[in-house]
């Protein structure tokens, strides 16, 4: 007849093989942490590779004709009498021209392409009100020089 007791009779139980439960729920859990982790740094760059290409606008190649035109005389002149706005804190062309000397020594030329968001390098910010778009661009230089401009309606 079989024993029907819970006793071995002495018999020592053979050991378990492998990692024991704890490391197993420890290392389950850091895998999902680290497929959470890529998955949000590989959203973030996606996302920001969107704004990018959603804000690179004509505003940026218009920046960086104005940056241009604010390097001689004659180029902020012409600036000067494009943009009526520009009479309301100037009131004369020449004292336009006599500012955009004042800032030649922070100026230089802004890249083709404009920057990442990432980079730290642009503030952009983009308003649609009553049907009017307006757009705030700005961009600082390698010599600390930030340069700023409002568009709004594309002017």
């Amino acid at each position: 007849m079989a024993d029907s007791g819970w006793d071995n009779g002495g018999v020592s139980m053979p050991k378990k093989s492998g990692m024991p439960l704890w490391a197993k729920i420890t290392m389950g859990c850091g895998i999902i942490a680290l497929l959470g982790l890529v998955t949000c740094v590989a959203g973030v760059a996606t996302c920001g590779k969107a704004i990018g290409k959603a804000m690179n606008g004509p505003e940026w190649g218009q920046l960086r004709a104005a940056v241009e035109q604010l390097g001689t005389d004659d180029g902020a002149k012409a600036l000067f009498q494009a943009n009526p706005e520009l009479k309301s804190s100037y009131p004369t062309e020449d004292s336009f021209v006599e500012a955009a000397k004042g800032w030649r020594l922070k100026l230089e030329p802004l890249p083709p392409q404009m920057p990442s968001v990432l980079s730290g390098k642009i503030s952009y910010n983009v308003s649609v009100s009553g049907g009017f778009r307006k757009v705030e661009l700005g961009y600082t230089n390698g010599k600390g020089g930030k340069v700023a401009s409002r568009w709004e309606n594309g002017r």
